[in-house]
C-alpha cells in the first residue's frame, strides 16, 4: 500500500468475552511459547544497541561505586575490631579518633549508595525508553496491533508495553546490581575471612587434620543449604507469578471495556451481567493471589527458620580462634563480622529467589510479545501480493478470501476500481464484502490474489464505526493527520458541510469524543475527515448505517461534489444508495469461481 494510505478501520480492541481460567502460566492465546527469542539474547539486545556506550558508561559507574562501597565495608570491619580492642584495653586515646573515623566512613557510605541509586534510575529510564519505543514502533507499524488481535495471538499487548517493560528494566537492573555487589562482597570477604580464620586442627579417625580458612567453608555450606531449602519450597512461584501477570491484565481490560462501552451496556441494562463478569474475573485474581501468598509464606517460613536456627553461627564459628588464643577479642569480632558479611552476601541467592521468579514471569511475557510480532511479520500478507504502479485504478486479479480457520468465504472475479468511478458492493451478510476491503487495505492475510494500487495515491477506509481518539475535537477531526495541517476555517467549513456546525466552537476542547458523540454524529465526523484529507479513493463500509436518508443524501452529495475525481466504493444494504453509484459488484458467499459477478448499472 502507499505510504500515504490511511487505514480508518475500527481499531477498538474488542477482546474475548470470556477468558480461559488461568490454570496455565501466561495469558497468550494462540502463540507457541517455543517461538520466544532466547532469554539471554532478549535481555542483552539493549546493551548491543546504538545507545550501548552511554548505557555501558552509566553501568560502569554503578559497578565502580559498588566496588567503593565494598572497600568502605572492609574498612568499617577493620575499625570495628580496633574500636573493640580499644574498649577492652581502655585505650581512650585510640577509641575516640577511631570511633570518629567510623562515623565518617558510615556517612560516606550512605552518600555513595544514594548517588548510586540515582544513577541506576537514570540508566533504568534510558533502557525502558529504548525498549518501549522499540516495541511501540513494531506494534504500530503495518497494523501489527490489528494482526495480533485479529488472529488471537496474544492478549493485553498494550499492557505488556506500558507495564511489563517498566517492571522488566527496573527488576533487571536491581537483580544485576545486587548480583555484582554480592559477587564483589563474596570475593572480598572470602579473602578477608580466609586470612582472619587462619587454621583449625581437627582430631578425626586418630589423625590431626589442619583446615585452612575453615570459616569460609562453613559459610558456603550454610548458603547452599539455604538455597536448597528455598528452591524446594519456592519452585512453583515461577508459574504462579506468570499467571498473576495474566489474570491481573485480564481483569483491568474487562474493567476498561465497561468504561469505554458504558452507554451501550447501560442501554442493554447490562450492569448486573458486567458485575458478574468482573466478579468472576476477580475470582481468578483472588485465587492466584492466595496461592502466591501461601507459597511465599512457605518459602519465607522455611528460609527464616533455617536462618534463625543458624543465626549464632557467626560467633560460634569464630570462638575456636579466640579460645585457642590465636586472636584477640577484637580479632574475634572482626572474624565474626566478616563471617556475617559473607553469610549475608551468600544469602542473596535464596532471598532473591522470589524476586527472580517475578522477573522471569515478566520477561517471558515480553518475549511472548516479541514472538507474536515476529510471527505476524513472518506471515506478511499471506497469499496476497500487494503492488503499486503508475495507474489510475485499484486493480485485482481473482481474489480468494478465506476465514482465519482456512474456510473459503468467497471468490471475487478480477475488478478495477477506477478514479472517479462509483461502485456499490452488494451481497448477503457474511459473504465477505468487508473482508474484501480489508484485503485491499492490506490487513487481511488469509487468502490469495494480486492487488495493485496507484503509486502515491491516498486511500481512506471508513468502517461502520470510525475511531475517534480522545483529545481536542480538532485533533479527532484531523485524524490520522495532525490538526496543524488544517486551518481553523477549513475545519469549521467541513463541520458545517457535514451537519456538525454546532461543534465549531468546540474545536479546541479536549474530551472523550467517542463517548460524547452519537453514532450518527460519529459517522458525519468520519465524512468530514474525507473532505479534509481529499483521498484519491474512499471505501465506505456501511458508513451511513446510523443516519437518516436525508443526512445520508447530504453526505454523499458532499463527497461527489467536493471530490469528483475520487473513486468511491461503498458497501451497503440500503437500496437508496444505488442512486449514488453507477457500478455494482455482487459478492456471494462460497459460490465457486462465479461468485464475484460484475454488473454495470445504466
Amino acid at each position: 500500500m502507499s505510504a500515504t494510505t490511511s487505514l480508518l478501520m475500527d481499531p477498538v480492541h474488542q477482546g474475548p468475552a470470556d477468558v480461559t481460567p488461568p490454570d496455565a502460566p501466561g495469558d497468550h492465546a494462540a502463540l507457541d511459547s517455543s517461538r520466544r527469542p532466547p532469554l539471554v539474547g532478549f535481555v542483552l539486545q539493549y546493551w548491543k544497541s546504538e545507545d550501548k556506550w552511554k548505557a555501558l558508561a552509566l553501568l560502569a559507574i554503578t559497578i565502580g561505586i559498588t566496588f567503593l562501597v565494598t572497600y568502605l565495608m572492609v574498612w568499617a570491619n577493620k575499625l570495628v575490631g580496633e574500636v573493640t580492642d580499644a574498649i577492652v584495653n581502655k585505650r581512650w586515646d585510640i577509641l575516640l579518633p577511631t570511633f570518629a573515623t567510623g562515623i565518617g566512613v558510615g556517612v560516606l557510605s550512605g552518600l555513595v549508595v544514594i548517588t548510586n541509586v540515582a544513577i541506576g534510575q537514570i540508566l533504568d529510564l534510558r533502557w525502558r525508553a529504548w525498549l518501549t519505543e522499540r516495541f511501540l514502533a513494531r506494534w504500530t507499524s503495518s497494523s501489527k496491533f490489528y494482526d495480533i488481535e485479529r488472529d488471537g495471538l496474544l492478549l493485553n499487548a498494550d499492557q505488556r508495553i506500558a507495564e511489563d517493560v517498566r517492571i522488566f528494566t527496573d527488576t533487571s537492573l536491581n537483580l544485576f546490581g545486587n548480583l555484582v555487589s554480592t559477587v564483589t562482597h563474596i570475593i572480598t570477604f572470602v579473602i578477608l575471612l580466609w586470612g582472619l580464620s587462619q587454621t583449625i586442627e581437627i582430631e578425626l579417625f586418630g589423625s590431626t587434620w589442619v583446615v585452612y580458612g575453615y570459616m569460609v567453608y562453613i559459610a558456603f555450606a550454610w548458603a547452599i543449604g539455604g538455597l536448597a531449602v528455598t528452591h524446594y519450597f519456592g519452585k512453583k512461584l515461577i508459574a504462579l507469578n506468570m499467571q498473576k501477570q495474566g489474570v491481573e491484565a485480564d481483569y483491568r481490560y474487562l474493567a476498561m471495556q465497561l468504561r469505554e462501552n458504558a452507554e451501550q451496556i447501560a442501554l442493554y441494562k447490562g450492569g448486573e451481567r458486567e458485575h458478574r463478569r468482573l466478579t468472576e474475573r476477580f475470582a481468578y485474581v483472588k485465587r492466584n493471589f492466595l496461592q502466591i501468598v501461601a507459597r511465599t509464606w512457605k518459602v519465607d517460613t522455611a528460609r527464616n527458620t533455617y536462618g534463625l536456627f543458624f543465626d549464632p553461627l557467626s560467633t560460634v564459628a569464630a570462638l575456636p580462634l579466640y579460645f585457642a588464643g590465636k586472636v584477640t577479642y577484637g580479632g574475634m569480632m572482626r572474624a565474626a563480622g566478616a563471617f556475617g558479611a559473607l553469610k549475608q552476601a551468600l544469602s542473596f541467592f535464596s532471598q532473591a529467589y522470589v524476586g527472580f521468579t517475578n522477573w522471569l514471569a515478566v520477561t517471558n511475557r515480553l518475549r511472548d510479545l516479541h514472538a507474536a510480532l515476529d510471527e505476524v511479520e513472518a506471515r506478511g500478507m499471506g497469499g496476497f501480493e500487494l503492488t503499486q504502479a503508475e495507474q489510475n485504478a485499484i486493480t485485482t486479479t481473482e481474489i480468494c478470501l478465506l476465514a482465519p480457520t482456512g474456510e473459503l468465504l468467497t471468490r471475487v472475479e478480477p475488478v478495477a476500481f477506477g478514479s472517479g468511478e462509483r461502485w456499490l458492493v452488494r451481497g448477503a451478510s457474511g459473504a465477505g464484502k468487508s473482508t474484501l476491503l480489508r484485503a485491499i487495505a492490506g490487513i487481511w492475510p488469509h487468502g490469495s490474489g494480486k492487488i495493485c494500487t496507484p503509486r502515491d495515491a491516498s486511500i481512506m477506509f471508513l468502517p461502520q464505526r470510525s475511531y475517534i481518539p480522545s483529545g481536542s475535537l480538532a485533533a479527532a477531526l484531523s485524524y490520522p493527520g495532525e490538526p496543524t495541517q488544517f486551518s481553523e476555517g477549513r475545519l469549521t467549513e467541513v463541520l458545517h458541510t457535514c451537519g456538525l456546525g454546532r461543534l465549531q466552537g468546540s474545536l479546541s476542547r479536549a474530551d472523550h469524543w467517542q463517548q460524547k458523540l452519537s453514532g450518527g454524529e460519529q459517522q458525519r465526523l468520519a465524512f468530514a475527515r474525507v473532505l479534509l484529507h481529499r483521498p484519491a479513493f474512499v471505501f465506505l463500509d456501511e458508513a451511513t448505517s446510523a443516519l437518516d436518508p436525508e443526512t445520508e443524501r447530504l453526505l454523499y452529495d458532499a463527497i461527489l461534489t467536493h471530490l469528483p475525481e475520487a473513486g468511491v466504493i461503498s458497501i451497503a444494504h440500503r437500496e437508496s444508495l444505488a442512486a449514488y453509484h453507477d457500478r455494482v459488484l455482487y459478492v456471494r458467499p462460497n459460490a465457486g469461481r462465479s461468485s464475484g459477478d460484475l454488473a454495470q448499472l445504466s
